[in-house]
Parts: C-alpha cells; structure tokens; sequence
C-alpha cells in the first residue's frame, strides 16, 4: 500500500464508533532497542541505516504488516509527516526531529513501528473503543514475532533498556482516550485528575504529553513501566477506565437533571456557531464539535449520518484541512476554509435539531 493509499483511508480509530461511546481508543506502545548498537541519539548514521534496512525488511514479511506501508522518512515531505501525526501513526519526535526513521504501517492502519525514533523500535497498536485487552494480546504477539528476528537490549535487573530512563523496565505505555464533557462540565475533572496522578497515572490532551484536553479529550495512561508487570500495567488503566466511564455516566445524568436548560443552551450555540461562522480556529472547532457530540449522545440533536461529526473533527485539523484543501493556507486562510467546510458538510448532515 502506497502512501498516498494509506492517506486516502478515513481515519478509523477515532470515527469507527458511536457518538455516544465515551471511550474513544485504546493504545499501548512498546519502547526496544536492539542489543548492541547505541540508542539513536549517539549511534553513527552507517549503524541507523543499516538497523532501518534490517527492521523494515523483516516488517515486510511479518503476517500482521503484509499489504501494509514502509517509509523511509526522507522520502516523506513535511506535509504528509504532518498527516501521519494528525492521525497518531508517527510520534512528533518522528515527524520533526528523527534522521535516519522509518515507519510500517499496517494495512488497516491499527499497527505501527516507528524506526530509529527515540529508541531504535516503537511498536505501537491502537483500536477504535474501549478495546484495551485486544490492543495488549495484538502488540505483545507483534513484539514476540520481533524477538525471534532481533536481539533486544535486556537487563535481567532493569528490564528492557530505553532512551529515556522512565520508559526502562516493560517500556510499555497503555492508554485510552476518553470524552469527558460531563465530568468538566459539572466541574468534578480536577480532583479526577489529581488523584489519577496519585496513583501514578498520566493525563494528557488529544495531542499526547503536553497538549491540552481540548474538546473535552483526555488521554489516560501509565507513568511507571519499571517494577509492574506488563499484564498488571494493562489492568490498572482497565480497572481505572471503567471507573471513570461510569463517573462520566453519572455525571451526564446530574448534569440533564440540574442543568438542563444551560445544557440545551451550550448544544444550541455550538450548533448555531457551526452553522454560521465564518472564521473557525482549530480549538474552537474542535470545543464546539465535542458539544455537538454530547448533544448526539444525550439526545438532543438529531443529524443524519451523526458518526459523520467524528470526521470533521480529523478533517478540521491543520494539515487534514489543507490536505481537503489542495493547497498549503495560512493560518488565517485555514481559519476561514474551516469554517466554509464546517458549514458545508452540517448543511449535508443536517436533520434537524430537538432542541
């Protein structure tokens, strides 16, 4: 599959569901490193090469990457580095600052393998939905595949050896991506965040580590991969997700019985805004389409083709715009486009509000 193949697939971890699902995805990611050639930061360029060669080849002939996309990243431009990110595929450092990276995509786009990134491999696997346990028996059988092929950098003290000291032990990271407009708009998401982090979890936007939770998007995942085991690391983030969708339950039922009227307003003016505006900033976009979607969930909108609002929220984001587009925008241009698109594409789903 061509990456032009690759890009023309719908985005389907983030729109493969209902608007009513709080739980939007899962992933894990594994961190490896190949025994005996230094971590990517000080290896000599010969070395990096030669390991990507070696990696996407046998990518190549695993059975869950066939029919799948190889890239060296030289041969990828700033634009569709851009996209691959925008759609979690490639890591920032990746898209931005690797030299000598590659990346297997798999055909359904589910699995990934970074290459030569901040360590030599990341695996990655993500799933639509609350699917934590799938996503974990999918990348620990990726891994296994690898560790016939390649020899990884293992201490029987530490563990796996990573990069960055916070990674070494399993170097697993598991998490989903939840919508939680009940919990922030009964104002009951700070204490949820703060003792998620006494737990010694991480809470994080939809851009990953150091984005805000825009459109009421939280991702939440490990902090420690050293001195848990890889299954026990999985079923804490389990345990804790359910707890915290049944919160987000809870809290949308208190929120129609106390605030039922403010609510309606909030999902109108969205909704009105969307329909009307005609200069849209990213965030705002992305704010009003997750009110809309709650509105979806809670049933006080009626649209044809609802799960269609997932997709202008992938297809609202920067280089997805321009992508839509044809042709590179300004800031200010991609404003104004989003807004023309929005319209556009409501004014096709549009049945009618219950409002």
């Amino acid at each position: 599959m061509t990456l032009n193949e690759l890009l023309a697939k719908p985005c389907a971890w983030f729109i493969d569901h209902d608007p009513g699902e709080i739980a939007i995805s899962s992933r894990i990611r594994l961190a490896r490193n190949v025994e005996g050639i230094p971590f990517p930061q000080h290896a000599e360029p010969e070395s990096l090469l030669r390991l990507r060669g070696q990696a996407l080849q046998v990518l190549r002939e695993n059975d869950h990457f066939l029919g799948g996309t190889f890239l060296e990243m030289e041969d990828v431009s700033s634009e569709q580095r851009a996209l691959l990110h925008e759609r979690s595929l490639m890591s920032k450092e990746l898209a931005v600052e690797s030299q000598h990276g590659g990346l297997a995509v798999s055909k359904d786009l589910q699995d990934v393998v970074m290459v030569n990134e901040e360590d030599h491999l990341r695996l990655q696997v993500m799933r639509s939905g609350f699917s934590l346990q799938e996503v974990w028996d999918e990348i620990s059988a990726v891994d296994d595949d690898l560790s016939e092929e390649v020899e990884f950098a293992y201490s029987n003290r530490f563990g796996y050896l990573t990069c960055c000291p916070t990674n070494t032990g399993t170097g697993l990271r598991a998490g989903v991506m939840l919508h939680l407009p009940g919990l922030v708009l009964m104002d009951e998401i700070r204490p949820v965040i703060k003792g998620l982090g006494k737990m010694g979890l991480a809470v994080r936007g939809l851009g990953g580590e150091g984005s805000d939770a825009d459109g009421f998007y939280y991702q939440i995942s490990n902090q420690i991969t050293l001195g848990e085991s890889e299954d026990q690391i999985v079923e804490t983030i389990h345990d804790v997700v359910e707890e915290l969708i049944q919160h987000e339950r809870n809290a949308r039922l208190r929120l129609e019985e106390s605030k039922s009227t403010w609510l309606r307003d909030r999902v109108g003016r969205a909704y009105g805004i969307l329909q009307n505006a005609h200069v849209l900033p990213s965030k705002e976009a992305l704010d009003l389409l997750s009110m809309i979607r709650l509105g979806l969930a809670m049933g006080l909108l009626r649209i044809d083709g609802a799960h269609e609002i997932e997709q202008l929220m992938v297809d609202s984001r920067p280089a997805h715009l321009q992508k839509i587009a044809k042709k590179a925008l300004s800031p200010d241009e991609r404003d104004i486009f989003r807004a023309e698109w929005v319209r556009s594409k409501l004014a096709d789903l549009t049945k009618g509000p219950t409002l």
